[in-house]
């Protein structure tokens, strides 16, 4: 249970959230567990509820090479802040900036935990799609998706992509489109 980010309720209404350490703890909470380290996880008598924070419709990173911008970065007190900019141009400054609530912030390597990514909105039904550049798709019932108007007009050069395909992240999230008829 280690490193889970988790809101716990207690019978008594009070809530905390925190990250568990090695034994399902969360640092400066009485503890959560009447097991040991080696035991099973069980729950103390006076806690309601234990919940994961993290949303389900995210992607976990636990690499802080792999974070892009736009993603939200889980610190190791369970603070989210959503990633501004990436430094890659050498190994000894902070990777990332961060957005806090009066500007910027470089943190340090040792405070990142992990970070979330939003799963993209990707269509899920047949018919016209806009991406994020309101470029054209039709998504068929064979499940693929194919550029019908791009920034240069038509282009229908190409059998389509499967939603899986990594490139369509780069395109959502995609709205239905409305045809109009004139």
């Amino acid at each position: 249970m280690a490193g889970l980010h988790v809101k716990v309720t207690y019978e008594n209404g009070d809530v905390l959230t925190g990250v568990t350490d090695e034994d399902g703890d969360i640092e400066y909470a009485y503890t959560l567990s009447d097991g040991s380290v080696d035991d099973k996880f069980i729950p103390r008598d006076f806690i309601e509820s234990i919940e994961l924070v993290d949303d389900p419709e995210c992607e976990r990173i636990d690499d802080i090479g792999d974070v892009r911008v736009g993603d939200v970065y889980v610190a190791t007190d369970g603070n989210e802040y959503t990633v501004t900019a990436l430094n890659k141009a050498t190994a000894d400054p902070p990777p990332l900036r961060v957005a806090v609530s009066d500007g910027v912030c470089w943190p340090r390597r040792d405070y990142f935990a992990y970070a979330l990514r939003p799963a993209p909105k990707l269509p899920d039904k047949p018919g016209l799609w806009l991406d994020n550049e309101d470029c054209v798709w039709i998504y068929g019932e064979n499940n693929r998706l194919v550029r019908l108007i791009g920034s240069e007009g038509w282009q229908t050069c190409y059998e389509g992509m499967a939603l899986g395909n990594p490139i369509l992240r780069d395109c959502a999230p995609f709205r239905p489109a409305k045809a109009v008829e004139v």
